[in-house]
């Protein structure tokens, strides 16, 4: 397959890589390239220059005081299988076990599914529900960006130019005496492998020994030109006890969180009932207790 780039580099550290893609204006970074190659194929996306991260280091989880770090080389299937990701972050594990097939989840890595920032990557509504945060790196420095604050629209991030995800915090979980945490990811499409999601939902509960839900975060992909926190269904649960008045309203506001649109695969309303479906069968789980 012929692709429209001159020159391939391969750096042996992360610093090489980013001086690289200082002195190269307009190179692009590639990890697994299950999106990039498609897209420069297609003429979606354009460079002349690509710089391989493969040898840089950018793979691997670890544990840190603040929580699980997930380097941005890191593969689905490496983020799927890991036990401290199955364990304490089960929606995160359930959506990258859920990313293309398995020879796709073998090289795809977490860095290039936020940096392609589609509005239906499965990873960031698991992403979102744990309330991460990315490191960001450059020839200038590193910083910090909570994940929602990511994305610009579709295809487009707040990245500055020649700055690369190196890695993505996740905050431990802090339960107290008598409380549970119920979290689970959820996708729909036309089959059950190998699709791009026509709605896809993460959602995380604490739930108190009295039934009163103490933090619920709601992320959904595929219906806004982001992946989107439902922060008004959110404010509407927290603290509350889960009845069926309650459920139905929620319903009925998570409709108005979302702004999905008609596309080849499913018009907006079939979008907005997804939405409301997902919800009431995450709802029914964290009342059953």
């Amino acid at each position: 397959m012929d692709l429209p780039i001159n020159t391939v580099l391969r750096p042996a550290s992360l610093a090489e890589a980013l001086k690289l893609l200082a002195e190269r204006p307009g190179a692009r970074p590639i990890a697994g390239g299950t999106d990039l190659v498609v897209q420069l194929r297609d003429g979606r996306r354009h460079a002349d220059v690509l710089v391989d991260l493969a040898k840089v280091g950018l793979a691997g989880i670890r544990d840190s005081e603040r929580g699980l770090v997930i380097g941005a080389g890191t593969s689905m299937d490496a983020i799927a299988a890991h036990p401290g990701v199955r364990s304490r972050f089960p929606a995160l594990a359930a959506a990258a076990a859920r990313v293309g097939a398995w020879p796709i989840q073998c090289r795809a890595t977490l860095g290039g599914n936020l940096g392609n920032a589609s509005p239906a990557a499965d990873t960031v509504p698991a992403l979102l529900v744990a309330g991460a945060a990315v490191t960001i790196a450059s020839a200038r420095g590193q910083r910090q960006l909570p994940l929602e604050e990511l994305f610009a629209g579709p295809g487009r991030t707040h990245l500055k130019p020649n700055e690369l995800i190196v890695s993505v915090l996740l905050p431990s979980v802090r339960l107290g005496q008598g409380r549970r945490l119920v979290e689970r990811f959820v996708k729909v499409g036309p089959r059950q492998e190998q699709i791009i999601s026509v709605v896809c939902m993460a959602g995380r509960a604490i739930v108190a020994a009295d039934g009163r839900i103490e933090l619920v975060r709601l992320a959904f992909g595929s219906v806004a030109p982001t992946p989107v926190r439902a922060r008004a269904t959110e404010r509407l649960l927290e603290r509350k006890v889960l009845d069926g008045s309650l459920r139905h309203e929620a319903l009925a506001v998570v409709q108005e969180d979302v702004k999905p649109i008609d596309d080849v695969r499913a018009p907006a309303s079939y979008r907005r009932l997804a939405v409301a479906t997902l919800l009431d069968r995450f709802l029914a789980e964290v009342a059953r207790g």
